[in-house]
């Protein structure tokens, strides 16, 4: 008798997300489901998997050795499964996450150099959080993510791009004295940022936290682009890439403050899985870093 291609998956998301109530909750399917599907793979294989004696299940020794084999299994169907959603057309699809600035800069140049390279391609794009982003490549929801800040996983291949400046801004009509923001000076003033477990959330609690502080009113919001108009309205403060300025709208009533202390840049980066068309997606990293290249030259030297 030969393990089914559900047992398998059920292993995989059990091992990935720590437990059986997450997997089923991931697989959209019952506790029990789950459950039986384990068990009926640990008969069909003549061995545990998991270790039931804690809170949560842990691999056996023997689960720690077929768990790589799995995920490959898991990755080709997958692969099998996007390559036949053209219905056999020769249409193929990549699913690209891209963090809010990127997104607004990059993303249309990039998609559009697509379109000219590989009319056959299907795109489907997902805008998020950083941190949301990099969860979702963990759980294959993506092929691709260009994001910032993210953390080391295995088999996770991480290229960095670009630095990211960040920068305080508050409105031209906000009563504010001198063009340096502080702790100090911002912490009883709304301040205007994405929502948790964002970057830019965590970079303002750390600023905030560095002088022993914690901002009074932090309002959350998304996109970058409404945050910057709300800032802009002279109702409060928000830090955001600089390059977010330009892209907000040429309307907008800001004043740039130097900060103090400084604020770290990020780095935006491009993460995918390393065994999976690691060559295209390369080729879409460095495509991606050229239109950042250009589109950071003055217009004279684009025209030149």
């Amino acid at each position: 008798m030969r393990y089914t291609f559900g047992q398998a998956e059920a292993f995989y998301w059990v091992a990935r997300l720590g437990g059986f109530r997450a997997a089923a909750s991931h697989l959209n399917l019952s506790q029990p489901t789950v459950s039986l599907r384990v068990k009926e793979l640990e008969r069909v294989l003549g061995a545990a998997l998991f270790n039931r004696t804690l809170y949560r299940p842990s691999l056996t020794t023997f689960g720690e050795a077929i768990y790589g084999d799995v995920e490959r299994i898991l990755v080709h169907a997958e692969q099998v499964q996007r390559r036949s959603a053209g219905g056999g057309t020769g249409r193929s699809l990549m699913r690209i996450g891209a963090a809010d600035s990127f997104a607004a800069r990059i993303l249309p140049d990039l998609l559009a150099s697509l379109a000219t390279q590989r009319p056959e391609l299907q795109v489907d794009v997902t805008v998020d959080f950083s941190t949301r982003l990099e969860q979702q490549l963990l759980d294959r929801s993506i092929d691709i993510a260009f994001l910032s800040q993210p953390r080391a996983h295995d088999g996770i291949t991480i290229v960095p791009l670009w630095l990211i400046d960040l920068v305080w801004v508050i409105g031209t009509n906000l009563p504010f004295e001198g063009d340096v923001a502080t702790p100090e000076k911002l912490v009883d003033l709304p301040v205007f940022t994405n929502g948790p477990p964002s970057g830019l959330f965590t970079t303002i609690q750390m600023w905030f936290g560095s002088r022993g502080l914690k901002p009074h009113r932090l309002n959350t919001c998304n996109p970058l682009t409404v945050i910057a108009r709300l800032a802009g309205a002279g109702t409060g403060a928000a830090l955001l890439p600089r390059e977010m300025l330009r892209l907000s709208g040429d309307d907008l009533k800001l004043r740039v403050l130097e900060a103090e202390p400084p604020i770290p840049s990020h780095n935006l980066c491009v993460m995918w899985w390393g065994n999976e068309a690691s060559g295209e997606y390369a080729y879409l990293a460095d495509m991606a870093r050229r239109i950042f290249s250009q589109t950071s030259m003055p217009a004279t030297d684009r025209a030149a």
